[in-house]
């Protein structure tokens, strides 16, 4: 009985005390309560996360010691996801004892009204003293996650809310690192004013607050502050390890502010506080590579020496040896400094950080000395081994790409020189030649083996690496092919190139992952008859095949391995020239050029060069010759023109001006039926000479006005005529007609075709045409129309002093260089009495403009003249051009640009915006239209087909197929192109090349891709290759992939619409082989240009 009562009190008792403990009172068991609770349960938890996290954040990121260090680890950007539990655990935590715990509810007021503590505690806001140390917590989990701005709001409102409590001091030391995070410096540099200007900041802290601001100026590279910081942040830091770091910072500030006395010190303090191995072998390394005198050098090396033959350092080895070849160089001695350099990339073995500052110093160093070559090789060993978050990535790899560009040009010249050597050889001579080849190659294998059995493989390992990665002999000479292979790029190069850039995630091989671009086309005009063609690779170098597949045996193959040395010289002078400045060996690339091919297609645009190199040079005697030639041999070239008469631009202008406001008065003309002025001025024109553009519609207008006073027959004969000389014209469609209408007897009929205007948009001139009005915020100011002609157009004030012509001719020589096929007319207008302008006309519509727009203004060269002028560049269609001359001002336009093409109005944007040429950006453009329904040459594929007639199961073996319409096509090239980018990129498939055909379409095969996903690998790397197609320009033709058995059914039935759908269906918008479901709705698929 007694138990019960006992049993029941306690009951009583527990309820009692629950319900006092709700946050409705303030009691001191419910204030009793909730504090212990927050701290012993919930804060802790949260704590204990925030380690952990701590924790993680110091055990994964790993120093970059070739930089400097951050002052933060969690400064590095991958950090946020490597902590991104914990702190959702502690945001998780903190909400819920803020949410159940926070003690609000005014205590009862005492009768008394209590003591002045009783009062100023009644006052409180805030009756759980561990409310402010979950906001603070859950605003370093919003830091540590990379939310910033959350993390500001709980700081200040820490700082707000807080004023007595002592977090509002660490808060404030939070709030600053999230500002200088933000990079918002101004508020950083508020924050810290007002810290340091608070003198009741407890001392505890101050060794925070310096780190923070050490932190803050390091990352305004104001490193003469940052030191005086960490110099207070050592002094106070408890820790040897903290120590450590900041002292070997401080070293590194020193460094960079150039006084290696103090440097040397520094590093030197580093093992005072016993660091991690790491970083005290990187202080000693750091040490001796800032001497301070000529008396340290000898006394580095041999600690240096000594460091090398310890098998501790083993893996320390480039380290070491850079810093040898830093000393070497320091001290003038070049050579020696390039041999340490190249054996610290050739001892790397798992310090990426090294790898890729020895391998781009050395770069560096060769590029210096013109050695293009190996400064390729070692910035493509440094381009596998950092991303686009490395210090000058940009610049490293626009370097990168335009040597890679020139050394593949090069390589080119000497592959074909010694392909044909061997061709021309006897035959005895040449199984002779290969023989030997066959039995080095033997005796090499033979050595491997042996090399391999005894122990020595390390060293040949580290050898074949070398010469792997072009670090072994030197390639200066011509070298000889059989002995000079590629270079063979690492696992990464291998992994972009059969799968292109993924994102790491599941089914990562699967899908459509790599978006499909399309380029232009260049015309190759040899005609090849549609034969049977299968290569089968052979890769075995101890057959005689091996040798003799790429050898141009035949007349065909040999003229098309002259056309490749051609491109190649030309390519390499245009690089030399405009990528790196090196006009002399410009010069030598495009004089072999015009010694080996007299009157060769770039004869003339190479001796433009050669003359413009020497002008630079300043050698007149030279720049005079090729002047001479280009006059006497091209007198009628814009080039001679120019050369004879430095206003050749203004002057074209002029007459061009002319020529327009004649045509649209001689159009006005004809409106109106005033046919023998029509046929008088129409004349006029002829005589200014006017371009290829407009004469059809100049002599469509004299042909109808001199038809309309003939009798029927003249008129008919007339039509035909002009039919005849330009048959492919719109215009002639439009004579077509009429003579259709002559023919019928109905002429009466085409005046009223006149009248109601239905030839006037085809025969009007575009440069003139009025723009459609569209109701919009402009009111139908601005044509929206993307297919009209367009104009790039430079801006600059009037009264500017520049050399106008210079920067014409760097217009010009831009156009040249990128835009071989379209003759650009460069003019100047006046827009108002302030504003003058530069019009580059004319593109063919919107998407184009903003190809040449988003490269040009990337080429600080060409607007080198403008560099102290106040400019804008923007494009307009030939509508909107014409309307903010009407204006007389671009402040409109100028609205509308930036809303419908493009924010960029100077040269001022982000990297990732542009691309390196016109060609990336047409790949670019066109990547971004196949997701739209296609227009122009492009064809979509829609409709359904009947099932069936193709096999579905496609998991399988597949080909790659050009089909391409018509006869005559030069198919023999295309397979060219095809053999050797097979052998580069995917000579492990052993692939063949077939040519079959299906109804009117020639079929390219490429025979032997393994497996659907490969095949899909393959489709992408093909079709966004432009030089592939290089000689398709103006040609239909399709790109898709097959299986054998549906090829076989494809050239039996020849229905390749059919075909097509099938394979939208079955292979571009699918997730796997065999699943036919669309993956989108808006990847209605598109095949190459037709």
């Amino acid at each position: 009985m007694n138990k019960g009562i006992l049993h029941t009190a306690l009951l009583i008792l527990s309820l009692l005390i629950i319900s006092g403990c709700s946050t409705n009172k303030n009691t001191r068991v419910t204030r009793a309560y909730h504090n212990v609770t927050s701290k012993f349960n919930i804060l802790f938890n949260g704590k204990e996360s925030l380690k952990s996290g701590e924790e993680r954040i110091e055990q994964s990121i790993k120093d970059d010691y070739t930089h400097l260090l951050r002052i933060f680890k969690d400064s590095d950007p991958s950090t946020a996801k490597a902590v991104e539990s914990d702190m959702e655990n502690i945001i998780l935590k903190s909400s819920k004892l803020i949410k159940v715990h926070s003690l609000t509810k005014k205590p009862k007021r005492r009768r008394s009204g209590g003591s002045r503590r009783y009062q100023e505690f009644a006052r409180k806001e805030e009756f759980n003293k561990w409310i402010d140390e979950s906001y603070l917590l859950m605003g370093k989990a919003y830091f540590y996650q990379d939310n910033f701005l959350s993390a500001v709001d709980n700081f200040n409102y820490v700082i707000r809310r807080f004023p007595e409590e002592k977090t509002k001091y660490e808060a404030s030391v939070w709030l600053i690192r999230c500002f200088t995070e933000m990079e918002r410096f101004v508020e950083a540099s508020e924050a810290i004013m007002s810290a340091e200007g608070d003198e009741a900041f407890p001392k505890s802290m101050e060794r925070d607050l310096a780190v923070v601001i050490a932190d803050y100026y390091v990352k305004m590279e104001d490193f003469d502050e940052a030191i005086k910081y960490l110099d207070i942040a050592i002094q106070k830091t408890f820790w040897k390890k903290q120590k450590a770091r900041l002292q070997f910072i401080l070293a590194q500030l020193y460094e960079e502010i150039g006084n290696p006395t103090m440097a040397s010190q520094a590093y030197a303090g580093v093992a005072k506080f016993n660091p991690p191995y790491d970083m005290a072998f990187n202080a000693k390394i750091k040490a001796a590579g800032v001497f301070t005198g000529e008396g340290d050098i000898e006394k580095i090396r041999k600690q240096l020496f000594k460091m090398l033959k310890d098998e501790k350092n083993f893996e320390y080895r480039d380290q070491i040896y850079y810093a040898l070849g830093n000393i070497d160089f320091r001290v003038g001695d070049r050579n020696e400094a390039i041999n340490n350099y190249r054996s610290s990339v050739a001892s790397s073995i798992t310090n990426s950080f090294q790898l890729a500052q020895s391998a781009i110093t050395l770069a560096g160093l060769y590029f210096e000395d013109f050695n293009y070559r190996n400064a390729q090789a070692y910035y493509d060993t440094a381009m596998i081994v950092i991303d686009d978050n490395y210090p000058n990535f940009e610049d490293i790899s626009a370097r990168y790409n335009s040597l890679t560009r020139l050394v593949d040009n090069i390589f080119m010249v000497e592959r074909e020189d010694s392909l044909q050597k061997v061709a021309l050889m006897d035959e005895p001579d040449r199984n002779s030649l290969i023989d030997k080849l066959i039995r080095e190659e033997r005796d090499r294998q033979e050595q491997a083996k042996l090399d391999a059995s005894s122990g020595t493989g390390n060293s040949s390992f580290y050898r074949a690496n070398r010469y792997r990665l072009g670090l072994g002999q030197s390639q200066a000479g011509s070298g000889w092919y059989f002995y000079n292979p590629q270079t063979v790029s690492f696992g990464k190069v291998q992994f972009q190139q059969r799968w292109g850039e993924r994102k790491l995630e599941d089914d990562w091989r699967r899908g459509d992952k790599t978006n499909l671009a399309e380029g232009e086309f260049n015309e190759f005009d040899e005609l090849i008859d549609s034969t049977m063609i299968e290569e089968i690779r052979v890769d075995d170098p101890l057959q005689r095949e091996f040798y003799t597949q790429d050898l141009p045996l035949d007349d065909t193959l040999m003229a098309l391995s002259h056309e490749r040395i051609k491109d190649a010289l030309y390519n390499a002078g245009k690089i030399f020239k405009s990528e790196f400045s090196d006009y002399n060996r410009s010069n030598v690339a495009f004089i072999d050029l015009n010694k080996r091919y007299s009157n060769n297609i770039y004869t003339l645009s190479s001796y433009f060069d050669i003359y413009d190199n020497y002008e630079v040079l300043e050698n007149k005697e030279q720049s005079d010759y090729y002047r001479n030639m280009i006059i006497t041999q091209f007198p009628e070239s814009k080039y001679a023109r120019f050369l004879l008469n430095p206003n050749f631009f203004i002057d074209m202008e002029a007459q061009k001006d002319s020529l327009n406001r004649l045509y649209q008065y001689t159009f006005e003309r004809y409106k109106a039926g005033q046919y023998p002025q029509v046929v008088s001025l129409t004349g006029q024109m002829k005589e200014l000479e006017p371009d290829s553009l407009i004469m059809p519609k100049i002599d469509f207008l004299r042909s109808v006005a001199l038809g309309t006073q003939s009798e029927m027959p003249e008129f008919e004969k007339i039509l035909k005529d002009y039919i005849e000389v330009y048959p492919d014209e719109e215009t002639s469609v439009l004579a077509a007609d009429i003579l259709s209408l002559i023919q019928d007897s109905t002429l009466s009929d085409y005046q009223k075709l006149v009248d109601i205007g239905y030839l006037h948009d085809i025969i009007q001139n575009e440069e003139m045409q009025p723009g459609n009005s569209e109701e919009d915020e402009f009111d139908g100011k601005f044509s929206y129309d993307d297919d009209l002609l367009h104009y790039f157009i430079i801006a600059y004030p009037r009264e500017a002093d520049f050399d106008i012509n210079r920067f014409k001719f760097d217009i010009a020589n831009y156009n040249i260089d990128h835009y071989t096929k379209i003759d650009f007319d460069i003019e100047e207008e006046n827009l108002d009495g302030s504003t003058a302008l530069i019009v580059i006309r004319s593109l063919e519509n919107k998407e184009q403009s903003l190809i040449y727009f988003r490269s040009i203004i990337r080429k600080n060269e060409v607007f080198k003249s403008l560099a102290d002028i106040d400019y804008i560049n923007f494009v307009a269609s030939s509508t909107n051009y014409r309307a903010m001359l009407a204006d007389k001002s671009l402040t409109d336009y100028l609205t509308y640009f930036i809303r419908n093409y493009s924010r960029f109005t100077r040269p001022e944007f982000e990297d990732e915006e542009m691309l390196d040429s016109p060609e990336e950006l047409m790949a670019k453009a066109a990547e971004e239209e196949e997701r739209l329904e296609e227009r122009g040459t492009f064809v979509m594929v829609t409709g359904s087909q009947p099932e069936g007639t193709f096999n579905t199961q496609i998991d399988t073996a597949q080909c790659f197929v050009i089909a391409i319409q018509g006869d005559g096509a030069p198919v023999r090239p295309v397979t060219s192109n095809f053999s050797d980018f097979n052998r580069s990129s995917f000579r492990i498939w052993n692939l063949q090349l077939q040519l079959k055909r299906a109804a009117d379409y020639q079929l390219v095969v490429v025979k032997g891709i393994p497996d659907f996903n490969e095949g899909m690998s393959y489709f992408r790397r093909a079709v966004t290759n432009r030089d592939l197609f290089s000689e398709l320009e103006n040609i239909s033709y399709r790109n898709f992939l097959i299986t054998d058995g549906n090829l076989a059914r494809l050239t039996e039935n020849g229905e390749l619409d059919e075909y097509l759908d099938f394979f939208r269906r079955n292979y571009l918008q699918a997730n796997v082989p065999g699943n036919t479901q669309s993956q989108t709705t808006a990847n209605n698929i598109v095949t190459q240009p037709a």
